[in-house]
């Protein structure tokens, strides 16, 4: 990869946030993690990451709830957002404007590639599954 993209990572697992953090620094990326989602939002203005992966099940607010906050600002409302979730996410009645989910467990050998793709070419806010 000849340019480094960062990624913002957040998830309450710290096994998935350290398989992600090391799986994606070897493929390139520079990745910064956060264990909650006020954390992950603190984070988002320092950071200006090229992309969110965001698990939907944290400790304090949900993942809807920190695309909902990252979409009202205007720093962060361009960069895309990847949901992370076991759960079925087309049932979810209120869902707000992410752009794609990844159904878990996750697939570390075609994570990279599907981040870079979603980096490169942003979607229109579709929730489509990677």
């Amino acid at each position: 990869m000849d340019t480094k993209y960062t990624v913002l990572y957040i998830d309450d697992n710290c096994d998935n946030r350290v398989l992600i953090e090391r799986f994606l620094g070897f493929e390139g990326f520079e990745v910064f993690s956060a264990e909650t989602g006020r954390e992950g939002l603190e984070q988002a203005a320092k950071i200006l990451p090229d992309v969110f992966l965001i698990d939907v099940n944290l400790p304090d607010i949900s993942g809807y709830e920190v695309v909902t906050e990252l979409n009202r600002r205007q720093d962060t409302q361009g960069i895309p957002k990847i949901l992370f979730t076991a759960d079925d996410i087309e049932l979810e009645p209120q869902k707000p404007d992410f752009d794609y989910f990844i159904q878990k467990p996750l697939d570390v050998n075609t994570m990279a590639e599907k981040i870079k793709r979603v980096i490169e070419h942003p979607p229109e806010r579709n929730g489509i599954s990677l």
